[in-house]
């Protein structure tokens, strides 16, 4: 009898102790998409930007203005939804493709770091 409770135990062991691992699953690690693009620079990416798709040309006259780092600034989060094609915004360029996202993403990474002006 003995023999049989021993026995018993050592099956109900194997049993329960070889349960599968439990260990946390491997989580990627989130990737800001800021981190590979900044540090980004208005003067040497955002007002390229602005240049190259006439923006400054377009709104010399037509509101809003824009014409410098300050103007720029003020307007920084509706210049951003129009240029991503937000459906609350007027999308822009007017009459024109929808920018590069690799265009789009350096606009946001500005913003998000503060709308520097350097």
């Amino acid at each position: 009898m003995k023999h049989i409770l021993i026995i018993t135990y050592i099956l109900c062991f194997f049993c329960f102790a070889c349960k599968k691992d439990k260990t946390a699953p491997v989580v990627p690690p989130v990737v800001n998409l800021c981190d590979s693009i900044n540090p980004v620079s208005f003067i040497n990416d955002i007002d390229p930007i602005l240049n190259a798709n006439n923006c400054y040309a377009c709104h010399s006259s037509i509101a809003p203005i824009f014409s410098d780092y300050s103007s720029v600034f003020d307007w920084r989060d509706p210049i951003l939804k129009s240029i991503q094609h937000d459906p609350s915004f007027r999308p822009m360029p007017e009459n024109g493709s929808k920018l590069p996202d690799s265009l789009i993403n350096k606009v946001q990474c500005w913003i998000e770091s503060g709308a520097p002006n350097n």
